[in-house]
């Protein structure tokens, strides 16, 4: 199975509006996508980036070929466009491959 972790931060402000993105069209999303075994959003607790918070998301695919599929396809950009707007700083993606 592999894991992406998608690492970014955003103002305080949007913390909220995030979240219920994430809920309403994210989520929802990548729940559909083939190979997919679901997604989580995390927010920051510790310090902070300057003056923004910490976000992850963290999702878990049966391969890469699913992973690179769905997240190169336009549904995977329909559901990324509003969230998106919240980033204020470059995502960082990282994938990992888990141990069996």
């Amino acid at each position: 199975m592999i894991v992406r972790i998608f690492d970014t931060a955003m103002d305080p402000d949007d913390i909220e509006r995030a979240k219920e993105l994430f809920r309403s069209q994210v989520q929802p999303a990548f729940e559909a996508f083939e190979g997919c075994h679901g997604i989580d959003m995390y927010i920051g607790v510790g310090e902070h980036r300057g003056e923004l918070v910490e976000a992850a998301a963290i999702s878990r695919w049966d391969s890469i070929d699913a992973m690179e599929s769905s997240t190169g396809s336009p549904a995977y950009e329909v559901a990324m466009v509003e969230l998106s707007k919240l980033f204020a700083q470059v995502p960082i993606v990282r994938l990992f491959e888990t141990l069996d």
